[in-house]
């Protein structure tokens, strides 16, 4: 049986490396934490609810007649949106004999409570917070990318063969939602050529001369509405921010952007008044998940819009699930358990342009 927890194969107990779990030290991981700086959520949603938005009234004000004016009806404009809310579960199973020949057998109990692993240094302080984070991870993985049509590269997709294509099927995320507005022609979107470049070095050399003009001509395409947003604000993948820096730093003075950390990677700054935001977690998804092993699919990504249209709706009452840890007394197997549905929505399709 294997347990849930760290690979212990390239960790060696007793050997003057590591004798207890205070030695490891984590890896710098990309984290997904407060993902309420990007997405509106909404808790206690259910699949199939609609959701109302309400709009601004037409044209009013006509010239005075006197007496007897002519009654309007005019009506405040609406529009309505579905949620796809859809279910996940993380199961995972760990037993006390899997690590008792590893460093964290000082952890464990003694005697016949050396089974139930519930309230140990392992579990608490490794397991739990990692897996922790890996959800936050997926919550982000299918709110932006989501694809209830995901395939590999070899079947017609773009996720990597080596990926299975259900981790992204779950739902259609705000990514997918945009490209069907796009065809639809109620969004407006701005090509950045350097996507298509058929090397990943040549699409990285290729954006440090785009960056600038798609984002630009992104602004340029944005409806009257979005214009005058007061939280409008522009969320670009890491390697489109690193292009952009560059074209700036060759064509003016030196970049002209400063760059405030708001936390684990993620950075805002103002470009031509608006809220530039990067969001490398993003660009962690595309590298490892989604390309045909010689480029990136759309690596450089921008969507422009305001900071309440982008929505995460959840079923539970909580923003985010929470872990359920227990100890089977006849199995004697210790379990990690988290469920509940989820969902992502642009609300208004008309209030966002997006650049791939």
């Amino acid at each position: 049986m294997a347990s849930t927890g760290l690979d212990f194969t390239q960790i060696t107990p007793d050997n003057g490396a590591v004798r207890d779990l205070n030695r490891l030290v984590f890896k710098d991981v990309l984290s997904a934490e407060r993902i309420g700086t990007l997405l509106n959520i909404f808790t206690r949603v259910y699949n199939g609810d609609k959701l109302g938005l309400v709009g601004e009234f037409g044209l009013v004000g006509l010239k005075n007649t006197g007496c007897n004016p002519e009654w309007g009806n005019d009506a405040i404009a609406t529009e309505e949106k579905t949620w796809d809310i859809a279910a996940w579960q993380i199961a995972e199973k760990l037993c006390w004999a899997d690590v008792e020949n590893t460093l964290v057998k000082y952890t464990l109990n003694t005697g016949t409570d050396i089974t139930d692993m519930t309230a140990n240094d392992y579990l608490e302080e490794i397991v739990v917070p990692r897996l922790e984070l890996a959800i936050m991870k997926m919550y982000i993985r299918i709110a932006f990318f989501g694809d209830t049509a995901a395939e590999t590269v070899t079947d017609g997709g773009v996720i990597k063969d080596t990926v299975n294509p259900t981790y992204f099927t779950l739902t259609d995320g705000i990514f997918k939602q945009l490209f069907t507005s796009v065809t639809a022609g109620t969004t407006p979107h701005v090509t950045i050529a350097a996507n298509s470049e058929a090397t990943i070095a040549a699409q990285l050399a290729a954006i440090n001369s785009e960056a600038k003009t798609a984002l630009d001509n992104m602004i340029a395409a944005a409806n009257p509405t979005l214009r005058q947003a007061s939280d409008q604000v522009i969320y670009v993948t890491q390697a489109f921010a690193t292009g952009l820096e560059a074209q700036l730093l060759a064509n003016c003075c030196g970049s002209d952007l400063a760059w405030t950390a708001l936390f684990n990677g993620i950075r805002e700054t103002t470009y031509r008044g608006i809220r530039l935001v990067v969001v490398p977690q993003w660009d962690e998804i595309i590298q490892s998940y989604m390309g045909n092993g010689t480029a990136y699919n759309l690596p450089f990504r921008a969507i422009y819009t305001t900071s309440r249209n982008l929505a995460l709706g959840v079923n539970g009452t909580d923003e985010f699930a929470r872990l359920r840890i227990s100890f089977d007394e006849t199995t004697l197997l210790n379990h990690i358990y988290a469920t509940d549905k989820m969902g992502a929505l642009v609300l208004d399709d008309k209030m966002a342009v997006i650049g791939y």
